[in-house]
């Protein structure tokens, strides 16, 4: 019996209405040969697994993973790009209501992502969906980033809930199915609010 839904947050609960790719804004005009998947997963480690005291440490830190000038440039071009983006950050039509709907339904909730302090802050702000979170949990404060095994293993103690209790929600194959069903959790593939709502039908679940 399903007890705790867990989802992911970008692209799943909330989505950036301002469209600027931070990988092709940055690395192509700088013309530095790394692929995409590698830039993303350097910008998660070096931003997004730590409470960091300000951006420009964090960023800063960054550049140098990335082999960029620490400098005011680089750290300001991307803290840009971030910030215009995450500005406009909104929910989908649909995600209070269906965290209304599993509330009462009895079910509890919790997120799992791959985020920076500061991003949340910025969340926090443009949004009001987390007060229906009963168990929040991200990646500068678990100190490690999807799909690493030890994030999803942190929210089942901090829930007290077994992995066959657990559902995870999410867009991305590799960190909301793959890595929690090798734990034995369930999981679905999260394209659309339609599509949701069928796969959740399996589950016995109605949103």
């Amino acid at each position: 019996m399903i007890k705790l839904i867990i989802f992911d947050l970008w692209n799943t609960l909330i989505y950036k209405k301002v469209n600027l790719d931070t990988y092709h804004k940055v690395l192509k005009e700088k013309k530095i040969k790394i692929s995409k998947k590698k830039f993303v997963s350097i910008f998660e480690k070096s931003i997004q697994t730590k409470k960091w005291r300000n951006e420009r440490q964090a960023y800063k830190n960054l550049c140098k993973n990335l082999g960029l000038k620490a400098d005011k440039e680089y750290v300001g071009l991307i803290m840009n790009i971030r910030d215009e983006r995450e500005e406009s950050v909104n929910t989908y039509s649909h995600t209070i209501p269906i965290l209304k709907k599993l509330k009462k339904q009895g079910y509890r909730t919790g997120i799992i992502s791959n985020i920076s302090f500061f991003s949340v802050k910025r969340v926090k702000k443009n949004t009001n969906f987390l007060k229906y979170i009963d168990y929040p949990l991200f990646s500068y404060i678990a100190g490690t980033v999807k799909p690493d095994k030890k994030i999803f293993r942190k929210m089942l103690r901090k829930a007290r809930v077994k992995p066959e209790q657990a559902l995870m929600i999410g867009d991305n194959y590799e960190n909301d199915v793959k890595t929690p069903r090798s734990l034995g959790m369930k999981a679905v593939l999260y394209k659309n609010y339609p599509q949701l709502k069928k796969e959740l039908k399996k589950f016995g679940i109605d949103i």
